[in-house]
Parts: C-alpha cells; sequence; structure tokens
C-alpha cells in the first residue's frame, strides 16, 4: 500500500470510529431522555440519593461550534464533591439504631442494617461534613474532561492565568484543590491565583431571603408527602422485634433517617454496606427520594412557591460572573479561566437566575419530579456550570453554557446554545434587575 492510499485508509478509519462513538453517545443520551425518573432509580438505586448521590458523567448531544470559532475563556462554578453526610444526618440514624442494638429489639436483618450503619459511621467520626477520595476523584475528573474538551483555552501562550474563589469550607476548598492540581498537571503553564473568606462564601453561597420561613415550608411539603405516599411497615417489621418507637418519635422518621444515611454509602464507598439495595424495596426508594426531591427543589430551586427568594441570592453572583468576563474579554487579557467553588445552595440559585433550561425551571415544588427536576441528575455532588466564550478574528464573541457537562440552553434567551455575548450581558442584567423581593 503506498503512502496515499495508506493515509486515506486509516483516515477513513478514524472518521468511522468517530462516528461510531458519536452515535452510541446519542443513542446513551436519548434513551436517558427517554426514561422516567422512577426508570432511571430501578437502573441505579444510588440515585435515590437525590442530593447526595455521587457525580455522574453523562456525555450529551453536542451543536457543532459555528465555523472558525475557538474556545479561549471559562466562567465556572462547581459544587464540592462527595463529602460525608452533615450532622443531621451522620447521627441519627446511628443513634436510633445503637439504642435498639443495645436494647436487643432488632431482628437479625435489623443487626445486619445496624452494622452497616455503623461501618458507614465510623467513616464519619470526626470528619462530618468533609469531602471524600471519591469527592476528590470526581473533580480532578472533571477538570481533565475540561482540559480536553476545550485545549485552546489552556494551552494559550498569552493567557495563562487562572483566577480562582472558593467557599472557606474545607470540602469546597479541597474540590478546588484536586481540579486546581489536575488542571496544573496537564497545563503547567497556568498560573493560579487563590481566594477564599467568609466574604467569598457570601458571593458564591448567599443566604436566601427569609430562609427560614423557605426550610420550614420544605419541611411541612416533605413531611405531608411521606405520610400520604411512604408506608413503613414492611421495612420496621423487618428490622424490629420490638417497638420502634421506643428508640424514635415515629416509623417514618426512623425509615427516613436510614435512607438519608445510606445514601452517604456511595460517597465513602464503604465497603459491604448498599444499605439501599439490601433493605429497602426499589418502590419504597423512589417513594423516599420524590418526597426529598420536592424538599431539596423547594429549598433551593427556583420553585412557584419560593423561587423568587431564592434566586435572589445569586444576584451578586451573577454580577461577578459578568465584571470577571468583561476583564477577560479586553484586548491584552492574561486570563484563561475563572473558578469558583462552592455549594449545592449556591449552584441551584444561579441555575435560576441565569434561566437554565430543565434545571433552573419554575414548577410546583410537590410535582417536581413528574415535571422533569431530579436533584439525583441536577443537583449530585459536583454539579458544575461552565460558561465557555469563543471567538473569531473579527466577530463578536460567543458564549455557551454546559451544566454537569452536557449543553444547555437559557430559557427566556432566543438562540442558543451559541449566545452572543452582548445579548447574554444585556439579558443577564435584565435578569439581576428584575429579581426582586
Amino acid at each position: 500500500m503506498d503512502e496515499r492510499k495508506r493515509k486515506s485508509f486509516f483516515l477513513s478509519l478514524h472518521i468511522m470510529r468517530t462516528l461510531l462513538h458519536t452515535l452510541i453517545a446519542l443513542l446513551f443520551c436519548t434513551s436517558l431522555s427517554a426514561q422516567s425518573y422512577q426508570d432511571l432509580i430501578r437502573e441505579n438505586p444510588d440515585r435515590a440519593a437525590g442530593v447526595h448521590h455521587s457525580y455522574e458523567y453523562r456525555p450529551g448531544e453536542e451543536t457543532r461550534v459555528p465555523r472558525g470559532y475557538k474556545p479561549f475563556y471559562v466562567s465556572h462554578y462547581g459544587r464540592h464533591g462527595s463529602r460525608r453526610g452533615t450532622s443531621s444526618t451522620a447521627e441519627k440514624s446511628f443513634e436510633y439504631l445503637s439504642k435498639a442494638h443495645e436494647l436487643g429489639i432488632l431482628t437479625s436483618e435489623g443487626e445486619e442494617l445496624y452494622r452497616m450503619v455503623w461501618a458507614i459511621h465510623e467513616d464519619h467520626v470526626e470528619m462530618v461534613g468533609e469531602l471524600t477520595e471519591r469527592g476528590g476523584r470526581e473533580h480532578r475528573a472533571i477538570a481533565e474532561r475540561m482540559y480536553r474538551h476545550f485545549p485552546s483555552v489552556w494551552r494559550s501562550r498569552r493567557r495563562t492565568q487562572v483566577h480562582v474563589q472558593s467557599s472557606n469550607i474545607p470540602r469546597c476548598l479541597l474540590s478546588m484543590a484536586n481540579f486546581t492540581s489536575s488542571l496544573d498537571d496537564m497545563a503547567p503553564r497556568l498560573v493560579f491565583d487563590f481566594i477564599t473568606g467568609d466574604k467569598v462564601l457570601n458571593l458564591l453561597s448567599h443566604d436566601y431571603y427569609d430562609s427560614r420561613t423557605i426550610l420550614k415550608a420544605a419541611r411541612a411539603v416533605k413531611d405531608s408527602m411521606e405520610k400520604a405516599t411512604v408506608n413503613p411497615r414492611r421495612f420496621i417489621e423487618s428490622i424490629f422485634r420490638g417497638d420502634p418507637l421506643q428508640v424514635a418519635p415515629d416509623s417514618l422518621t426512623l425509615m427516613y433517617q436510614v435512607y438519608a444515611f445510606g445514601g452517604m454509602r456511595q460517597c465513602t464507598e464503604t465497603p459491604d454496606a448498599d444499605i439501599y439495595r439490601r433493605f429497602f424495596t426499589v418502590d419504597e426508594l423512589i417513594a423516599l427520594y420524590r418526597c426529598y426531591n420536592a424538599r431539596s427543589y423547594m429549598i433551593m430551586g427556583n420553585s412557584e412557591e419560593f423561587g423568587g427568594n431564592v434566586i435572589w441570592a445569586a444576584r451578586g453572583l451573577v454580577q461577578d460572573i459578568i465584571d470577571r468576563a468583561d476583564e477577560a474579554l479586553q484586548s491584552g487579557s492574561t486570563t484563561a479561566a475563572d473558578l469558583r467553588f462552592g455549594h449545592d445552595t449556591g449552584i441551584m440559585p444561579l441555575a435560576g437566575l441565569i434561566g437554565l433550561e430543565g434545571i433552573g425551571d419554575r414548577f410546583n415544588a410537590d410535582a417536581a419530579a413528574e415535571e422533569g427536576w431530579q436533584s439525583f441528575e441536577h443537583l449530585c455532588m459536583g454539579s458544575n456550570i461552565q460558561m465557555v466564550f469563543y471567538r473569531r478574528r473579527g466577530r463578536e464573541p460567543l458564549v455557551k453554557f454546559y451544566y454537569n457537562e452536557r449543553e444547555a440552553k437559557i430559557k427566556g434567551l432566543e438562540g442558543g446554545p451559541y449566545y452572543k455575548w452582548s445579548e447574554l450581558r444585556a439579558y443577564l442584567l435584565r435578569r439581576i434587575a428584575e429579581t426582586e423581593i
């Protein structure tokens, strides 16, 4: 085979392989979009953990970049990676089952559940709320894919500066460290500057307007839904041979606390402690998830009930995104990226204020799951927004959004997924001005 034929053969092979990979990704994407949240939980019960679900990378369909445009700047917000439970979920189920174990009122299945809860609890001792090893790997992997997806951003000879802001909570700082370390490994020319503190935390995850009222209302919705849709009888009878009221206020509370703590297992990767698959039926997980999903959406989402109060908190963050992008777009700028590391309470209001389709949509809280807002998909550990800026000589910069590394559009802005910066900027400023309590 002569050189020309050999090159032609390998080029054809490369094209066929690329088309095959694209087809597989599209089929994967299509099959997921066609599935209900019940089907998705049946496929992977870990998804029932909602906001505690570990990060899933699920590639989606890509719209071709307009001819002649190349990415040159990224503005990013990432939730911390997989973490251990916070104090309320880290202690209650262990407290209940430890007391039941001491009283001798657990069945053999109950004793096995106690053993698993104890194993997960041991990982939490003096580590409540902290990032897990899995959480670190998640951020390193996200950074690596960002590098490979937008190589021209990180390989620029002139744009080498990366500005990094992080919440001062340790799990965010460690997520930031893993993310930037991964970028540094692949692009050692980059120069990072880091900032944290209460002021930064307030910017990245500002408290909501009247947050106590939101929490109280969301708890009431969850409790009401649980009483109407969750039957704890099978679960309680399988683990107790005595009265569970000796250790917990009621059966639903006990079941919910075990469910909430069981979701941490995927984050801690505790061996032989798969509480979801061992002690819950899939239907029970789905019922519990639906109640928890409504609570999560009501607290952090753009809900009909309190969405205005929630997205109000992201006004300063959106202004910061605009201001830093304006600086990065100046002639002579050396900025390659602005990276931010925060919390679920920061990224969800941001998505709502921007108006990201699906993620920031406004629903009635108790119907959120049926309408398509899924916390395991939209607010899992490591959730992230990437704003990628593209340029072409003599043309206006374009901006594209990715949510959890999948192409996203803005519901309130025509066109897309590639938006002219002047139009997007004007739209975001309008959103800030319109967001009043």
